[in-house]
């Protein structure tokens, strides 16, 4: 897959745009086992680039991280965990995007049929630890066809909250601001994930009592996913 995004950030006035670009390789099994499917996704390969004045994060650590874990029929996802290649847990944005990868789908759905999903996830921000809770909407918006066949769209809306906390050259700071989203899934007929666009926004404010400083800060993000030839 391919996922490639611009993102913006106003802080204190300032506002910094950058384009980003991520090639991304990932093997992914599934496999009933009684009335629950098993997922296996590694990551084989990772490539980045950004026109982000900070430099581009090593990727290296990243490539072998496998998410396991365990959904429902309709894709529901029940129990998953994220670790690097030497086995221990990963939290970092990477781990992320492997939970969020894949929509979750409807069994029997018609076109105009929406159903709800909810996410929690845990990641390392400059030096915080940062949560976001998210409640998606998705509905299956109609179908379209790619490269000659017939596949799904399913449209989804979500809105979320974000928390954290963390400390900086000695000085404790927490992180409170809300985030929406919108975009579209592609699904072929047959059930292979064939892309997506995606934007989402998040509002934050970042406390630091011993600074009496409030810093808000405003992140707007678009992303588009596209399957390797």
């Amino acid at each position: 897959m391919v996922i490639t995004g611009q993102s913006s950030q106003i802080m204190m006035g300032e506002t910094q745009v950058f384009d980003s670009r991520s090639d991304q390789v990932a093997t992914v099994v599934i496999a009933k086992v009684g009335s629950v499917l098993t997922q296996v996704m590694t990551l084989d390969s990772v490539a980045m680039s950004s026109t982000s004045p900070v430099p581009t994060p090593d990727v290296s650590s990243a490539i072998g991280m496998k998410l396991t874990g365990t959904m429902d029929l309709d894709g529901k996802v029940a129990t998953s965990a994220v670790t690097d290649k030497m086995g221990a847990t990963s939290t970092s944005q990477f781990a992320t995007n492997m939970r969020s990868f894949l929509p979750r789908l409807k069994l029997g759905a018609t076109s105009g049929t929406s159903w709800v999903d909810s996410a929690t996830s845990v990641t390392k921000q400059n030096g915080a630890d940062v949560t976001t809770k998210t409640v998606t909407t998705y509905t299956l918006a109609g179908d379209t066809t790619v490269a000659g066949a017939r596949a799904w769209k399913i449209a989804s809306m979500s809105t979320g909250k974000v928390t954290g906390s963390g400390n900086q050259q000695g000085a404790d700071f927490t992180i409170g601001g809300s985030v929406t989203g919108h975009g579209t899934f592609v699904i072929s007929l047959t059930g292979v994930f064939l892309g997506a666009d995606l934007a989402s926004d998040v509002n934050m404010i970042v406390e630091v009592p011993m600074a009496s400083m409030t810093i808000p800060t405003t992140q707007k993000q678009t992303t588009k996913i596209s399957k390797l030839p």
